[in-house]
């Protein structure tokens, strides 16, 4: 009989000629394939706990580090699917494997005798002695420090209904299509080529589609407060059977929170981030939200004195307001979102984009798309980048919107760089461009944000997966500490509003031929903050509400949802719509920032810092700098040491 590693080598190298040339890897498996492959990177794991446990490994840190990179490099295969397949038997095994090789690490993180195997392993390699001290903590996350073997058990139970819980949740809204039905009467000042590609239902109505690439613009547009209030009401009202979820996860968070000897998940979570305690990452968003209050009032009134002007006597905002007078305060700037859609075909932006980052400022060389790509559906693209002629990784570019797909914008890692092994490879997966290709302002600005993502997980040598690029979103341990997660991407992202780089990734409008107006790329420069006391103020409450709900010591009879009223009335000034739960299809929840949302403004205050140095160019030598300190270490230094070398290497001072 074949032992369990054999087993599982052969099954994972069966297939070989249906690898994507490049990425090495097997994107397009069907529903019985995922399933066997996810069998057999299980059985292949807890083979290797087994062997460790009964000392038939020589050296359990080495035979641990492999077995986990063994998953690490295949679960992308297996997992990939439940957010991209057009299959739904493929999603749902997709959905399933990365469940089981969740449950197995949870398991194998739970067992004792591995545990001290790994915790007494000796090593004068500092990166395994890194990657041993990452396991140490992953097995005490489980509640293996803990001298009751009750305990241990108990915490192991509920960490499985917690992740089965999550999965459903993201499942959930992976599935979700829903639209919101209006007329066109009710549709008038939206766009006419959107209205005109809408599908039509019953009667007169047009179906208008909940994920943002339609429900922005009919939120910025529709004239028709009543027909906004409907499109608003729709969208934060979605996967109700999610409430419930949500429920369930907070209280089993705490509840596993208070096994573990913490006051709280919050402060369990925290611990090893930069900011390490649920008081600093409070007394951090209060600080802003004094701060900000000026700004925000400001923003308020000049809202609201416009829709006084459509509705006199109004006393005060809606939600579904602030994208509609937020849209006509820009365009008084010079700033029409609809008017600079014609200069960024994403055909051409991405291209350009990718390249002005990775060539211009990070130093890399980037070829592609490549044509000869094998990938999991037709409108994804292919990108190679090298570093002194070697390839160090490839990313796949998946950013329009379809059915089933991941709703949301993030960057997921395929495969980390090990010693000896094929280069990193990572995906963005976005919901970007209307009907035409053509992509908002915004969506630029969140392209440039995730590249930053994918140059920060592909920049970095081959070293154990445990100390790659990686998040809570994939099933294997790895990671920078979220709130270091942030800072690339938030420096990236902030090139959008540079005159130099705007010109540089802009294109002719794509019926005149124009270039892009410089007073346009002034008026984009000069208003990057244009209602950024409003923005924020939303994003601040969405930090105060993560933090509330996983701040509570017990949290059984909670209703998560109903947390969210008071906390944006009083951070942002609006009351929320009756009835209505956003947080139902809020992904952050379930996919790894629970207690962590605040570090996209913690990390964008790291990154603001780094930013001075490049004075609004691609400057190449802090570009190098950054990808020198930051990017290429990753998890093998902590956050605070790459930002404090990075910050040294600019003012040596």
């Amino acid at each position: 009989m074949l032992h369990p590693i054999h087993r599982a080598i052969i099954l994972l190298t069966a297939a070989r000629a249906m690898r994507c040339p490049h990425t090495q890897l097997r994107l397009r498996l069907g529903a019985a394939e995922i399933r066997d492959t996810a069998a057999a990177l299980v059985s292949g794991l807890e083979a290797a706990a087994t062997d460790i446990e009964s000392g038939n490994a020589q050296d359990a840190l080495a035979a641990w580090t492999r077995a986990t990179d063994a998953v690490a490099v295949g679960s992308a295969e297996v997992c990939l699917p439940a957010l991209v397949a057009t299959d739904a038997a493929a999603r749902d095994a997709g959905a399933a494997a990365k469940r089981s090789i969740i449950d197995a690490f949870g398991t194998c993180y739970g067992r004792k005798a591995l545990y001290d195997a790994i915790k007494a392993s000796e090593t004068t390699d500092p990166l395994l002695a890194r990657a041993r001290d990452k396991h140490v903590a992953r097995f005490e996350a489980n509640g293996l420090a803990l001298a009751d073997a009750a305990a241990r058990e108990q915490v192991a139970k509920l960490k499985l209904e917690l992740g089965a819980e999550c999965a459903a949740m993201e499942q959930e809204i992976n599935g979700d299509s829903s639209t919101v039905a209006l007329t066109r009467d009710e549709l008038e000042g939206v766009p006419a080529a959107l209205v005109d590609a809408l599908p039509v239902g019953d009667g007169d109505k047009l179906l208008v589609s909940l994920k943002a690439p339609t429900l922005t613009p009919v939120l910025q547009h529709a004239r028709d407060p009543a027909a906004r209030r409907k499109a608003y009401i729709a969208g934060t009202s979605r996967c109700p059977e999610n409430a419930r979820r949500l429920n369930r996860v907070v209280a089993l968070r705490a509840q596993i929170a208070g096994l573990l000897g913490f006051a709280s998940h919050a402060e369990g979570t925290l611990k090893g981030n930069m900011a390490s305690s649920p008081d600093e990452v409070n007394a951090f968003l209060d600080r802003v939200v004094t701060r900000l209050k000026p700004k925000r009032d400001e923003d308020y009134a000049s809202l609201l004195a416009l829709k006084r002007s459509e509705t006199p006597g109004a006393d005060a905002l809606d939600p579904w307001d602030t994208a509609y007078f937020g849209r006509q305060i820009r365009e008084s700037k010079g700033i029409d979102e609809e008017a600079l859609k014609p200069h960024f075909p994403a055909s051409e932006v991405v291209p350009a984009t990718i390249k002005a980052l990775g060539e211009d400022l990070f130093g890399f060389t980037v070829r592609g798309p490549l044509d000869d790509a094998q990938l999991w559906h037709d409108d994804c693209e292919l990108y190679e980048v090298a570093k002194d002629d070697i390839i160090v990784g490839h990313v796949a570019l998946d950013l329009k919107s379809r059915d089933g797909k991941f709703g949301h914008q993030m960057v997921v890692p395929l495969r980390p760089a090990l010693v000896n092994g094929a280069p990193n490879c990572c995906a963005v997966l976005g919901n970007m461009g209307d009907a035409n290709g053509r992509l908002r302002f915004r969506e630029v600005e969140t392209l440039l944000h995730e590249l930053g993502h994918v140059f920060h997980a592909l920049a970095g040598a081959p070293k154990p997966s445990i100390l790659g690029w990686a998040w809570p979103m994939v099933p294997w341990p790895g990671g920078v500490e979220m709130d270091m997660l942030e800072v690339p991407s938030m420096l990236t992202q902030q090139f959008v509003y540079a005159p130099a780089v705007l010109a540089k990734i802009a294109r002719p409008h794509a019926e005149t031929g124009a270039s892009l107006p410089s007073k346009t790329i002034e008026a984009l420069a000069e208003n990057r903050h244009l209602l950024a006391g409003l923005g924020n103020a939303r994003y601040i409450a969405m930090c105060r509400y993560d933090m509330a709900m996983h701040s509570l010591a017990s949290a059984a009879d909670v209703d998560a949802c109903g947390l969210w009223q008071e906390i944006y009335r009083e951070t942002a000034g609006f009351t929320e719509a009756p009835g209505t739960h956003f947080a139902s299809t809020w992904y952050h929840m379930c996919i790894g920032y629970d207690a962590g949302y605040y570090s996209y403004l913690w990390s964008e205050v790291n990154a603001v810092d780094a930013y001075k140095q490049f004075g609004d160019e691609l400057d190449a030598a802090a570009g190098r700098r950054f990808r020198e300190c930051v990017l290429e270490p990753g998890a093998a230094a902590g956050g605070a040491a790459a930002a404090a070398a990075e910050q040294r290497r600019a003012d040596p001072r």
